[in-house]
């Protein structure tokens, strides 16, 4: 045990007192009275409900919070009123435009609105009664082995920043454990596509190697920049192309979109929120950025996921087929590096003349 907390409460000599007086019916009622602001939420929209954002209100809202926060290490909730003696849990992050966005609140409510289960959502039996050549069912294998390599790092990474950032920040965490749900769900879909298409294929080297680079970025905004922006830009075109694998297929890709939409909203809003509050960090991410793209190159052209794509998008391994299915992927990846930098463009990282991608997917 790393923590023993103040007093071994069995030995309380004062605590069991108290305890005692309780179970006799002599309530203090101390906090009866506590001077606090009072307030009456309510939704705004009935058929939406109570949301967080309907809550941000007074000194109980998100937007009443510091930049900086010095004074709240604890677990108590945002808002009420402290005591002596509260615990330090070590947070690490404390600085809101460190890993806030305007839209947390907003995708958080639509991430449990959309919510979806792989197990009765989608149609197995339709999966499992395509009747697609071995190459193409070798292909779904493989593309699914290879995407589930990457939910799985990217559920990592809200994994490890949530308990290291301020619970202050509660829409935030709230929001990360519903990317951790997505994630879990992306992993067990991609899973079990697989295992309807005659079973996992091969691991890849290339994928996991980029993916721990990133993973391992330094800060929280870092990782979310080439996570839930670089990374979810190159997912979005994957899943349009898978989609066209057939009718059931578009039914499952589509639903993976919503959910890595989501995190790209949140990355461009997070990364944006943070350039607004740190004036002349720019160069710092263009520099950053000049490091980590090249992991986009080790995801997208890795064999494991490019080949499968190819053969999927050209309907087979003939000459003519990969010639097809080649072209159909360049113009794929060739949208998803557009989107990338044009989003980046947009919250003030104009890459678009600085970085490399562009001329290497041409």
């Amino acid at each position: 045990m790393a923590y023993y907390a103040e007093k071994d409460f069995f030995q309380d000599e004062a605590a069991i007192a108290a305890g005692q007086a309780l179970g006799e019916g002599k309530l203090r009622l101390d906090w009866y009275n506590t001077d606090n602001e009072r307030v009456d939420c309510a939704p705004a929209n009935a058929k939406r409900g109570l949301t967080y954002e309907d809550c941000n209100v007074g000194r109980y809202g998100y937007d009443a919070m510091p930049e900086v926060l010095r004074n709240r290490y604890s677990m108590a909730a945002r808002g009420s009123v402290l005591v002596p003696g509260l615990p330090d849990l070590g947070y690490v992050v404390n600085r809101k435009s460190d890993v806030w966005s305007d839209n947390v609140s907003e995708m958080y409510e639509e991430a449990k609105a959309r919510r979806w289960a792989p197990a009765v959502d989608i149609d197995w039996a339709a999966l499992r009664a395509l009747d697609l050549a071995p190459e193409l069912q070798a292909s779904v294998s493989q593309l699914c082995t290879a995407l589930e390599e990457v939910a799985l790092v990217l559920m990592e990474f809200s994994a490890h920043w949530v308990a290291l950032i301020n619970q202050e920040f509660l829409e935030l965490k709230s929001y990360l454990c519903a990317v951790l749900i997505d994630e879990a769900r992306h992993i067990e879909v991609f899973r079990k596509r697989a295992l309807t298409a005659g079973g996992l294929k091969r691991a890849s080297a290339t994928i996991e190697q980029a993916m721990k680079e990133l993973l391992s970025a330094e800060t929280y905004t870092e990782g979310s920049l080439v996570l839930n922006v670089m990374i979810n830009s190159l997912l979005l075109g994957v899943f349009r192309q898978a989609a066209r694998i057939s009718t059931a297929d578009a039914q499952l890709f589509r639903l993976c979109m919503q959910d890595s939409a989501r995190e790209l909203q949140y990355g461009v809003g997070q990364i944006r929120y943070h350039l607004q509050h740190h004036k002349g960090r720019e160069e710092f991410f263009q520099d950053f950025l000049d490091q980590s793209e090249h992991a986009f190159v080790g995801v997208a052209a890795s064999p494991e996921l490019l080949e499968p794509l190819i053969v999927l998008a050209g309907r087979g391994t003939s000459k003519a087929q990969i010639d097809s299915g080649r072209e159909e992927v360049r113009l794929m990846l060739r949208r998803c590096v557009d989107e990338y930098l044009e989003r980046l463009a947009g919250v003030g990282l104009d890459r678009r003349e600085r970085s490399r991608l562009p001329g290497f997917f041409s």
